[in-house]
C-alpha cells in the first residue's frame, strides 16, 4: 500500500538507461508469470476433477497451499508488470526499442490467457472459486482482474498521450 517512490525512481531510471538488462528483467518476469499462472491452472484443474469424483475425494491441503501460493504469484508478477508499465512505458510502447515489439507481443499473449481462463462465466476457474475450499481464500477473480486492467489501462493511456508510432 505505500510503495518506495526512491525504489521505484531507481528501479525506472536502470529501465531506462540499460535496454539489454530491461528486456531481460522483462523476459524473465514475463516467462515466471507464464509458469506460475500455467501451474494454478493445472492444479485447479486437478482441484476441479476431485470435487466431480463421486467418492468425493478429499484435496490434499498442501496442494490447495501450492495452488494458492501459484495464484499469488500470478498476482504479484502481474502487480511488477503494471508498476513497471507505470513507470517506464517506452519499454513496451517505444517501437524505437529493439525489444519493445516482442515485449509488449509476449504481455498481450499473456494477458489474454489470464482473461481466457479467469472472465468466462461458470468456467473452471469460476467453478473452484465457488467451492470454497479452505486454504484457497486468496483466489478470487477481484486481485487478478484488478492488475490486468491496470496493464490495460497503462497500456492504453501512456500510448495515446505520449502519441509513440505504432508499427503498421
Amino acid at each position: 500500500p505505500c510503495p518506495s517512490t526512491l525504489l521505484q525512481q531507481h528501479m525506472a531510471d536502470l529501465l531506462r538507461s540499460d535496454s539489454e538488462m530491461a528486456a531481460s528483467f522483462l523476459n524473465s518476469v514475463l516467462n515466471q508469470l507464464n509458469w506460475a499462472f500455467s501451474e494454478f491452472i493445472g492444479m485447479i484443474q486437478e482441484i476441479q476433477q476431485a470435487a466431480e469424483r463421486p467418492e468425493r475425494n478429499f484435496v490434499d491441503s498442501r496442494q490447495l497451499k501450492v495452488c494458492a501460493t501459484c495464484f499469488d504469484l500470478s498476482v504479484s508478477l502481474l502487480r511488477v508488470l503494471e508498476m513497471t508499465i507505470t513507470l517506464v512505458p517506452e519499454i513496451f510502447l517505444n517501437w524505437s526499442r529493439p525489444s519493445a515489439e516482442l515485449l509488449l507481443r509476449r504481455l498481450a499473449q499473456l494477458i489474454n490467457q489470464v482473461l481466457n481462463r479467469v472472465t468466462a462465466e461458470k468456467n473452471l476457474f469460476d467453478r473452484v472459486v465457488n467451492l470454497r475450499l479452505p486454504g484457497l481464500e486468496s483466489v478470487d477473480h477481484y486481485p487478478i482482474l484488478v492488475a490486468v486492467t491496470g496493464i490495460l489501462v497503462r497500456i492504453l493511456v501512456d500510448s495515446d498521450v505520449q502519441g509513440w508510432d505504432q508499427p503498421t
